[in-house]
């Protein structure tokens, strides 16, 4: 963890809009959907996290984002589950239900790893935002599924702390300590956070879907990440910005869509083997 000393030159509200997560509250009909889902508490070295679980069949895991919770990807649920999965939302670190007061887009993808290591095995992940880093980061770590689907989400992280150590005026010093500060909580360079190190894990198919206007992540992530990927399709989301991705019906139906085509994919492929 990074000493108090390192950090006295950071100013305390750079380093809580880094680390230091929203809360949003649960609104009663997002309570109530839950409430028809199984619920389960998980020990990890990320804290004690929150899930639910509705149907049977392959898993797919839902994955928030920063200063949401696992309630904000329940559009998702319904249409997947008409398709014949079952389907997974967690609560990440210092997130809704779960413990902790400060996390980070490792924090998120290790918990993320943590799970599908216990759940597997895994058919497919949906993540928005920072969820989607997190997602890149696990698959990196060895989570293998079947598909993907990234919603909004950036791609480096030493770009996400330059731009926010340029939202308060660092000096280049000061940006430096920082960028020290950051490496040092997270456990790891920035570097390894970065789409030249973690595309390594793509090795299956992925839809990305992203707002050209989107003013929270660029849309160069998502582009940045599609030329990076052989395997994966992008679509752009115009008019939607970085959150309503998550509550329109023609995205929710894409992201259904793409998650059971790679599914009917799979079995075609498994049959395919089993009869040779």
């Amino acid at each position: 963890m990074p000493s108090p000393q390192q950090s006295k030159s950071i100013p305390p509200a750079l380093i809580n809009a880094f680390a230091v997560p929203e809360r949003p509250p649960l609104m009663p009909q997002e309570q109530e959907r839950l409430d028809s889902a199984e619920k389960n508490t998980h020990s990890t070295a990320m804290g004690t996290l929150v899930s639910w679980t509705f149907g049977v069949g392959p898993r797919v895991v839902l994955v928030h984002g920063w200063s949401s919770r696992a309630a904000h990807m329940l559009g998702f649920v319904d249409p997947l589950l008409a398709a014949g999965y079952s389907v997974t939302l967690f609560d990440g670190p210092a997130h809704g239900e779960a413990t902790g007061e400060r996390a980070s887009v490792v924090h998120m993808g290790e918990a993320l790893l943590a799970l599908t290591r216990e759940w597997a095995p895994v058919h497919g992940v949906l993540a928005h935002s920072v969820g989607s880093a997190a997602a890149l980061w696990a698959f990196h770590r060895g989570l293998s599924v079947h598909a993907s689907v990234h919603l909004g989400g950036p791609v480096s992280l030493s770009a996400m702390v330059r731009q926010l150590a340029i939202g308060v005026g660092l000096d280049r010093a000061s940006t430096a300590a920082f960028e020290k500060w950051v490496e040092d909580f997270i456990g790891h360079p920035l570097a390894a956070l970065d789409l030249d190190v973690l595309k390594d894990g793509l090795r299956h198919p992925g839809l990305i879907v992203h707002d050209p206007e989107d003013d929270t992540v660029p849309f160069s992530a998502a582009d940045t990440l599609h030329r990076n990927w052989p395997q994966s399709e992008l679509i752009r989301a115009g008019g939607l910005g970085h959150r309503r991705l998550l509550r329109d019906p023609a995205v929710i139906g894409l992201c259904s869509d793409f998650i059971a085509a790679a599914g009917a994919q799979e079995m075609t492929r498994a049959n395919v083997g089993g009869e040779a």
